[in-house]
């Protein structure tokens, strides 16, 4: 079996999700993530966190879930399909039965503190959340809900909510300097450092804007650029130069995800 390409090699720097996911460390999440690390050693109901779509909220919780090793921390990715499901999980992680209401028997719970983290709360229905709420005002449980920012806005507008968050982590839309450090931070962790000094300022710029500095649709972009790239090797390698990633490519890559009408 042969060795995959550079542009193989990079198209999977680029995967997105799961425990493995690369966090890329910038200025600005380190200073999230040792927010959110101080937070977890203070006493608190709920703690949000919240930005546009992609700005990586998600990657933030992988990395804290990884640093603070902690067995009273757990966190759910993938949101519940109902309140009764997450009755169920929670019911076994504190009281070991999930045939019972957690609720009704938190008061009896003698377990160190639980921290539960939801990602993608927005889409949890107001009956969800009531019932988060109720969860935490037992001081038995606490809650870090990430969110989407008009989301944490209509939150906050309820005042039986507001009065409960200890601290809200807004997560900004990174700059274009931040951008191209993400890009060439990820190139460098899967040792294609080649490719990572090919790629310049001026390309990550034009990526940026296509994405709208949206590190979801910029891992899309770059997983679909390098698998282009990775096609072109193997079977047109004459329009491939050593050096800078050529334009055409890059224009060719935003046609294809419909960034460029052709």
């Amino acid at each position: 079996m042969s060795e995959p390409t550079l542009y193989a090699q990079a198209k999977e720097a680029f995967v997105e999700g799961g425990a493995n996911e690369t966090f890329v460390t910038l200025d600005t999440n380190r200073i999230y993530l040792q927010r959110l690390m101080d937070d977890f050693q203070k006493p608190f109901k709920l703690v949000v966190i919240h930005g546009e779509p992609g700005v990586g909220k998600s990657m933030l919780l992988r990395k804290f879930e990884k640093d603070m090793e902690s067995d009273d921390l757990v966190v759910y990715y993938k949101p519940f399909f109902s309140i009764d499901d997450f009755k169920k999980r929670l019911a076994k992680i504190l009281f070991g039965d999930e045939s019972i209401d957690p609720l009704e028997r938190i008061e009896r719970y003698e377990g160190p503190q639980k921290t539960i983290v939801l990602d993608e709360a927005q889409l949890y229905e107001r009956e969800f959340l009531e019932y988060i709420r109720l969860l935490a005002d037992s001081t038995k449980v606490r809650f870090i809900l990430s969110m989407h920012q008009n989301s944490n806005e209509k939150l906050r507008a309820k005042e039986h909510f507001e009065t409960r968050i200890f601290d809200s982590i807004k997560v900004e839309r990174p700059s274009k300097q931040e951008f191209w450090t993400y890009i060439q931070k990820r190139l460098l962790a899967k040792n294609v450092a080649e490719l990572a000094h090919a790629f310049d300022r001026k390309k990550s710029d034009a990526i940026y804007t296509y994405c709208e500095g949206n590190f979801r649709r910029a891992n899309q972009f770059l997983y679909t650029l390098f698998d282009i790239l990775d096609y072109f090797d193997e079977h047109q390698p004459s329009l491939l130069t050593k050096g800078p990633i050529p334009n055409d490519f890059i224009e060719m890559t935003a046609i294809h995800l419909g960034y460029i009408d052709a």
